[in-house]
């Protein structure tokens, strides 16, 4: 991304003391002229020095549109003092933090907040932490609605892909050089180099590999201690919005990827967000959602180009991200008119972006396609049958792009899924190819009747475009572990509760959202399968109460479909005049 660091007029390195007198490195961008300003800020742990020259916004600009930009190292993090402390320490810490910049003499004393992922956790963070200076945030791909939807846990199931890319490429670095001791800073080097190698040799995400004891750097054992928890535990509400949604009070402009580990969270609080400005006649969040993954808004990944104005650096119109930010932030925070609508999001399949006034869109309706037999995906009532497939931990299914966040060479996105498809563990059901568009817009699930002879079982599917080339691209996809089919996605309240060898069991699996259109010729298809490695921790067909582990063994699972078992694909789906 271009930047234009020529227009800040002067840049500045201090350290913003918080209440503990932890002192937090801190650029300060000035605009020309005398201010006072306006101040938008952003906090992560990733060396906010980047973001001058390569963040996700171009700095410069925001500067140049006259607002005081102020970028910030969290604590404990690269120019920052203290001890890090993933999330549970950014309430009180960037609550100082917008505090503290507002009283600035070249602030107005008002605030703004932007960023992505962790960037996006610490803005509601400080309002939670009751940061009254703070006006608007515009938090990007955000994991803080919960830590159980897509950050630490998906269906029940541990992100133990995510965790470790995370804790070992993106953490553990730094915290390393932080060592004052050089013995110890060796012996974590040391263990860092033996995570890689797990990593290499795919042993760190086998089957059992979270209930082993790794010889790994701290921070890697810290998240894996995490995903060990019971999903109730209070650990995964920290720094969370989960029980706190009524604390957000001020505009709030989300940003999401369809390809994006954290989309069911973004789009849980806008949907949170939007029924309480609904119910309140507080002010309505606004959302923007492209073709994008977690770290790669470019509108090409997985072999896919989305086309001009797919890009975070090209909206269309002449527009890109830094420039609807200068609009939301001028609106929000000098008393302007929003000239936007609440939703603009990229409909893929056609390439295009669609605004609305909220998403979905009210005239959704309700598609159902069956699991039925032969193998057909159809919108009559299913033909009774049946599928058969051995889930078996010593080989789990490899992952194949989706909406994931993890290390080479797995890569988000619509990813083609003819090698995983070919496999003996996956089955599939597909329509006929396709006489007009099918145009999907809002959130999926699949029911999925099965029987199994293990305890437990976990349950992968697959939403996938076929082209009539024989290419199958994902689309959306997600997991259900059976055990925790009772267990609230977002709160984590509930039982978990063995599988009865034999006895069916209603699977209900989550498929987030999307926005896209199949075309004429092509086919909706829909793949199931036991496992998603290194994704989601490889399961053992047996059920394991929290802090009890069990030997792994392969099961045999049924798939069943028929009037009394409907195993179906239920979508939310637009006609071509409603767009």
């Amino acid at each position: 991304m271009r930047q234009s660091r020529n227009r800040v007029f002067e840049r500045r390195e201090v350290a913003c003391a918080v209440r503990d007198g932890t002192r937090l490195r801190t650029v300060l961008l000035l605009p020309h002229g005398t201010g006072p300003w306006p101040a938008l800020l952003t906090r992560h742990p990733y060396d906010v020095t980047r973001d001058e020259h390569d963040g996700m916004l171009d700095v410069g600009r925001l500067v140049a549109a006259g607002y005081l930009v102020a970028l910030q190292d969290v604590r404990g993090r690269h120019g920052s003092e203290g001890t890090f402390q993933p999330s549970t320490q950014e309430v009180a810490d960037g609550a100082d933090a917008v505090e503290w910049l507002a009283a600035l003499p070249e602030c107005t004393g008002v605030v703004g907040m932007w960023g992505a992922s962790y960037a996006s956790e610490t803005q509601f963070s400080a309002l939670l932490g009751g940061a009254t200076a703070l006006r608007a945030i515009a938090p990007a791909v955000s994991p803080a609605m919960s830590a159980l939807d897509g950050f630490r846990f998906r269906g029940g199931v541990p992100e133990i892909g995510s965790t470790l890319a995370w804790t070992h490429y993106a953490i553990a670095p730094d915290l390393i050089t932080r060592i004052g001791s050089a013995d110890e800073r060796e012996s974590e080097r040391k263990r860092w180099e033996a995570t890689e190698r797990a990593i290499a040799n795919r042993e760190a995400f086998r089957a059992g590999a979270l209930n082993a004891d790794p010889d790994a750097e701290a921070i890697v054992t810290w998240g894996l201690d995490r995903l060990r928890e019971p999903l109730d535990s209070v650990s995964h509400h920290a720094g969370k919005i989960i029980d706190r949604i009524d604390a957000i009070d001020i505009p709030v402009f989300l940003i999401g990827g369809w390809f994006d580990v954290f989309l069911g969270s973004t789009l849980e609080i806008y949907r949170r967000l939007l029924r309480r400005a609904k119910d309140t006649g507080g002010p309505l969040p606004h959302l923007l959602v492209g073709p994008w993954s977690h770290d790669n808004m470019s509108g090409r990944t997985a072999g896919t180009d989305f086309g001009p104005g797919a890009s975070v650096d090209d909206l269309g119109g002449g527009d890109d991200l830094t420039e609807r930010h200068i609009r939301w932030f001028d609106a929000a925070l000098r008393s302007g008119t929003a000239d936007t609508p609440p939703v603009r999001i990229f409909l893929m399949g056609t390439n295009r972006w669609i605004e609305a006034e909220e998403f979905p869109p009210r005239d959704t309706r309700t598609l159902e396609l069956h699991l039925s037999a032969g193998g057909s995906l159809t919108t009559d009532p299913p033909e009774s049958g049946e599928r058969r497939l051995t889930g078996d931990p010593a080989s789990p299914v490899p992952t194949c792009g989706g909406a994931v966040l993890l290390f080479a060479p797995f890569e988000a996105g619509p990813a083609d899924q003819a090698a995983i498809q070919s496999r003996q563990d996956v089955v599939s059901w597909r329509s006929a190819p396709l006489t007009e568009d099918v145009t999907v817009m809002g959130a999926l699930h699949a029911v999925v009747h099965l029987t199994t002879t293990g305890t437990d079982a976990d349950v992968v599917v697959r939403l996938c475009d076929e082209h009539a080339d024989g290419r199958s691209l994902v689309i959306a996809d997600g997991v259900q572990r059976a055990s925790a089919r009772l267990v609230d996605p977002v709160t984590g309240r509930g039982d978990r509760r063995p599988v009865e060898p034999g006895k069916g069991q209603e699977v209900v699996v989550d498929l987030w959202s999307t926005a896209h259109t199949f075309r004429p010729g092509h086919r909706v298809r829909v793949d199931v399968a036991p496992s998603s490695s290194p994704r989601w921790d490889v399961g053992g067909n047996v059920f394991e109460p929290t802090g009890v582990t069990a030997a792994a063994v392969p099961a045999e699972y049924t798939i069943h479909h028929d009037a009394a078992r409907p195993s179906r694909l239920v979508l939310q789906v637009v006609t071509a005049a409603q767009l």
